[in-house]
């Protein structure tokens, strides 16, 4: 009786040992498990959100991203070695359904033979964005507005250009645009577009005053309704 008293401990333990390192292992997802444990390998996520995931690297590494169109899709990270949270930002302008995150280990410890991990970013509502559109003008004519780099410029009906506008990310840099379409707020009418940051609109006296004679009041940025 004794002796199966103890081969029932013994079984027991085994069975709780093992259960034990199951569970330690549950939430690891890596294809180099040698090198990488990510909290995930696929991720849901919203253009011009952010998203938190621990995770482990063994040494330091980099980061490198597959196609994407956004210059506000980027991963906020340490690049060295050890546990830690990393924020995957996804660009309001990113027209990528699918983005990419290679990473790399960059680490003079380790002989690099190119090899690389995963984590792939769903982008669930990607910019759906125009290189041009038309708008109605003053009087009821019809004009539009193209995209020339990032610089947005309206066209009357006979394709002759009126005013134009940019913006800027404040630190005195162009930031990036793209035209979704027009928005009306209160009654006023503004340029529907996206950008890879929180940006605000750039424009001179004499255009703003053909934008106001045709009815816009501004841009409406990634959602945010911006006076000129």
């Amino acid at each position: 009786m004794t002796g199966m008293k103890k081969n029932l401990i013994t079984a027991l333990s085994t069975f709780l040992v093992a259960g034990s390192l199951m569970s330690v292992n549950a939430h690891a997802e890596s294809d180099l498990p040698m090198y990488f444990d990510f909290g995930d390998t696929v991720i849901n996520m919203n253009a011009g959100s952010e998203h938190t995931m621990h995770m482990r690297s063994k040494f330091n590494y980099t980061y490198h991203l597959g196609p994407h169109t956004s210059a506000g899709t980027y991963l906020e990270c340490s690049f060295k070695s050890g546990t830690q949270d990393v924020i995957f930002h996804v660009g309001a302008d990113e027209q990528a359904k699918d983005v990419p995150f290679y990473f790399y280990i960059d680490d003079a410890k380790v002989q690099s033979d190119g090899t690389y991990d995963e984590v792939l970013v769903r982008v669930g509502n990607a910019a759906q964005v125009s290189e041009s559109v038309q708008v109605e003008l003053a009087k009821k004519a019809t004009g539009t507005v193209k995209k020339n780099g990032n610089v947005a410029m309206l066209y009357n009906d006979k394709d002759v250009a009126m005013a134009s506008f940019s913006l800027t990310n404040g630190n005195g840099q162009m930031a990036t645009l793209s035209l979704k379409g027009v928005a009306v707020n209160e009654g006023s009418k503004y340029f529907d577009v996206v950008s890879a940051t929180d940006s605000t609109p750039v424009i001179s006296e004499s255009d703003k005053a053909v934008m106001a004679a045709n009815g816009f009041a501004g841009v409406c940025v990634n959602g945010k309704y911006k006076n000129w």
